[in-house]
């Protein structure tokens, strides 16, 4: 969906049905960004609407946005941290969302976000199979260097990237 400033002026200008177009497309990408803060799905969907809330509730400064994309993300960006400060999650959201942001949408955003998922999917893995998959996919070693370093055999290895693959493709389905 591509948002013209005519849609914006009208959700400027209190047009429901321009506002629920609006929420309608961004929604699901939104609750997906505060899903990989919550703890919490309910929690996701609460943040989600509550950024929609705030938008509709300073829809006046909407005909003065030059990028909607940008000005929406700077909203999740902003209630992920309030969320995170309030239950003490702490990582590094200035990564995840570069503060001159000209077009929230493009590649290296995306490319980011999927880092940042994957990093933290990496961190909650077992200790072992965190350790393989870091030296394995991140430090480029091979599975006889990670047996080695480890004390632990070649095919051992192998199980700990299979089971870590695994749970990193779950994450794009």
């Amino acid at each position: 969906m591509r948002l013209d400033d005519s849609i914006l002026k009208r959700i400027a200008d209190g047009d429901t049905k321009a506002f629920r177009q609006v929420f309608e497309y961004f929604y699901p990408k939104v609750l997906s960004l505060m899903c990989n803060y919550a703890r919490r799905r309910a929690d996701a969907e609460d943040l989600a609407q509550n950024v929609f809330v705030k938008l509709w509730t300073n829809r006046k400064s909407l005909s003065d946005i030059r990028s909607f994309d940008a000005y929406l993300f700077k909203m999740c960006r902003n209630a992920a941290l309030d969320y995170c400060k309030r239950h003490k999650i702490f990582f590094d959201l200035d990564e995840t969302y570069p503060e001159e942001q000209t077009n929230a949408l493009d590649e290296d955003y995306i490319a980011r976000e999927i880092q940042q998922i994957m990093y933290r999917q990496i961190a909650s893995m077992p200790e072992k199979r965190r350790q393989v998959i870091t030296m394995s996919r991140i430090e480029g070693k091979s599975n006889d260097e990670i047996a080695e370093a480890l004390g632990i055999s070649k095919k051992t290895v192998e199980n700990h990237i299979n089971a870590a693959l695994h749970n990193l493709r779950k994450l794009s389905s």
